[in-house]
């Protein structure tokens, strides 16, 4: 948690550590989404206005 949050309190305990642990489970997905979003786009199929 240092460098990420400037001061915790104990009164925000809790979120900060819901948010860091939100963030290090997801570190890799990140790096993932570029590539999902442009294989997305090759197989989907034009749609067709009416």
């Amino acid at each position: 948690m240092l460098g990420t949050f400037h001061g915790v309190t104990e009164k925000y305990l809790q979120e900060y550590f819901d948010e860091f642990c939100y963030r290090f489970n997801r570190r890799f997905i990140e790096k993932q989404i570029p590539n999902r979003l442009l294989n997305l786009a090759i197989i989907h199929l034009p749609v067709k206005s009416t």
